[in-house]
């Protein structure tokens, strides 16, 4: 079955309402004010607001990432993804791995086609069974076959299914069929009154023959837009950087252009993308490791989610992004860690479990109930929080004196951090990281009594002796006092 990612196209657009005016910078730099009247695919009509002129500009004539902006705004999605399709995959015993389309299999061997070329596999040197993927369709299959399957899934009376097989077509390089389907398009079109379409279609048409009479440059350019898709970036600047050498004299100058001018957006969306995927697991990784750290004290613990963690995060972060962009440095990376709520970024929690209370008090409620309004005592942040933990500091120190002259009582965080199991300490370490080093969203807060206590924050226990009976109150062996465990969601 091919699953088809292509251009999704609309049609010419009018707007319906009174337009806000618009900042539209053009690609020589001018800079014109005015409201959108109208806009479809090839470009937007703009009412100047200062000398009252009426302007039809294309897409071409905008300043790099000004046409990308404008088109998102209006809906567009002109990013043209390549077609997919499903495919197995097999799993040697030898650690090679093999995709294409099994064409045969029998209780002995598997025939496996990959484009043109077909592999005989013995069943015995499968490591696993084989699995269907979903993969590129030009991994697989060449232009002829990839024709062959798609064109019974296409309805000959659809236009606008027609247009997009053309397009698919155009991508994979069967371009003598790409065209017979866009003129199918244009006739369909013209039969419905369709006349948008109609003018797309020719449009589509025009820059066909281009793509045909240069067809090496058409593929060297295939070859940069892959290579985007795939997010190897380096790689497709290299290409884009060769270009007028290896084509001095080009036929479809235009096209370079469009993909130079939607380069660094698609780069650093890239990015953003890749750390909003990988942050979380890069950082599970390293905590986990610390969570095994069953002797390290807490306040160790702690001096390194603030200060060494998020550092060697950003450090891998830099290393694995050098494939999407060699040119960053660690001190790029915020700016695009910020972006990645703007992108979806996936929603994530932890609990601090039973250790909750050695956030202490403040920290363990924060949120909970209606806090009185701090007096402002002229000190910053940064001064409250170093109070803090000079305040943990010597509540530290004292305990230990006290533990020292056997009369310590207290419980110590150390106590709880030796008894917790591997996977509490790294819950606990998790939510510490992503509610206070501030490299997360804080999405929510829950709470959930302490069992012990029901969330009373101390046992009580009657005494019984021959004189009477005496209540006895005594603070929470497990929650210490605070009464709750929190939990955190965060993204």
């Amino acid at each position: 079955m091919i699953l088809s990612l292509s251009l999704a196209f609309a049609l010419a657009v009018p707007v319906a309402q009174e337009p806000a005016d618009e900042l539209v910078r053009l690609r020589d730099g001018r800079l014109l004010v005015g409201a959108i009247e109208g806009h479809d695919l090839d470009g937007f009509v703009l009412s100047e607001a200062r000398a009252g002129g009426l302007y039809r500009l294309s897409w071409g004539d905008l300043f790099p990432g000004e046409a990308e902006r404008l088109r998102q705004s209006f809906g567009y999605n002109d990013t043209t993804e390549v077609p997919m399709t499903s495919a197995s995959r097999l799993l040697l015993n030898n650690g090679r791995e093999l995709v294409g389309r099994i064409l045969r299999q029998d209780d002995r061997q598997i025939e496996l086609r990959r484009r043109e070329t077909t592999t005989i596999v013995p069943l015995q040197s499968l490591a696993a069974p084989p699995e269907t993927i979903t993969v590129e369709a030009a991994s697989v299959l060449t232009p002829e076959q990839y024709y062959a399957e798609r064109l019974p899934q296409v309805d000959t009376t659809d236009s606008y299914d027609q247009f997009a097989f053309a397009q698919d077509l155009q991508t994979m390089f069967a371009l003598d069929q790409a065209k017979e389907h866009f003129e199918l398009c244009k006739d369909l079109a013209a039969a419905e009154g369709d006349t948008p379409l109609v003018t797309r279609a020719e449009g589509a048409l025009v820059q066909l023959e281009q793509t045909i009479a240069n067809r090496d440059e058409a593929e060297y350019l295939e070859n940069i837009r892959a290579a985007m898709h795939r997010s190897r970036f380096t790689e497709a600047k290299a290409q884009l950087e060769s270009y007028e050498n290896t084509f001095p004299d080009p036929g479809l100058r235009g096209e370079y252009l469009q993909l130079t001018d939607l380069f660094d957006v698609r780069q650093e969306l890239a990015a953003v993308e890749y750390l909003e995927r990988h942050w979380f697991n890069r950082t599970v990784k390293l905590l986990k490791r610390k969570a095994l750290e069953k002797d390290a004290s807490v306040d160790q613990m702690i001096a390194y989610i603030e200060g060494e963690l998020p550092l060697a995060v950003r450090t891998t972060m830099l290393d694995e992004l050098s494939e999407i962009n060699d040119q960053l440095d660690i001190g790029a990376i915020d700016g695009l860690w910020a972006q990645r709520l703007a992108v979806g970024a996936s929603l994530h929690s932890a609990g601090f479990g039973d250790g909750t209370w050695i956030l202490g008090e403040d920290k363990a409620r924060a949120g909970l109930v209606e806090e009185k309004e701090a007096k402002d005592d002229g000190k910053t942040a940064q001064q409250r929080e170093m109070e803090d933990r000079m305040k943990r500091y010597l509540s530290n120190l004292e305990a230990q004196r006290r533990s020292a002259s056997g009369g310590d009582s207290e419980a110590k965080p150390e106590d709880w951090w030796r008894k917790a199991s591997v996977s509490q300490r790294f819950q606990w370490l998790l939510a510490y990281y992503a509610e206070f080093s501030g490299d997360y969203k804080l999405i929510n807060v829950k709470y959930s009594y302490c069992p012990t206590c029901a969330g009373a924050g101390v046992i009580e226990t009657l005494d019984v002796t021959a004189q009477g009976s005496e209540s006895r109150r005594t603070k929470c062996p497990t929650c210490h006092g605070v009464q709750v465990r929190r939990g955190i969601s965060f993204k």
